[in-house]
């Protein structure tokens, strides 16, 4: 991974260590959703979602269609659409 995927990676697994630290009392136990959170970052490496769809053709719809407040549609993100990464279809 990258220095910003690990130390974003690094970061989240520190928040929920915290969290269970503080809440020891309840039993909860952070080590299967820390163990999901380190597939998630392995599958963002290995560039694991080749199935993204534009937004056009997600289904639940475009949230820029009105329906969240301000939302801008995909079409006018400035960060693009990644189903039009290279790649990604």
């Amino acid at each position: 991974m990258g220095m910003g995927m690990d130390f974003l990676l690094n970061a989240v697994k520190s928040s929920i260590t915290q969290h269970a630290g503080d809440q020891a009392h309840t039993g909860f136990d952070p080590s299967q959703l820390l163990g999901h959170i380190d597939q998630i970052f392995q599958q963002h490496q290995s560039g694991g979602q080749q199935n993204v769809q534009p937004a056009s053709r997600d289904q639940y719809g475009d949230p820029g269609a009105g329906r969240f407040g301000n939302v801008k549609p995909a079409s006018q993100d400035q960060f693009g659409d990644p189903a039009d990464e290279p790649g990604r279809h």
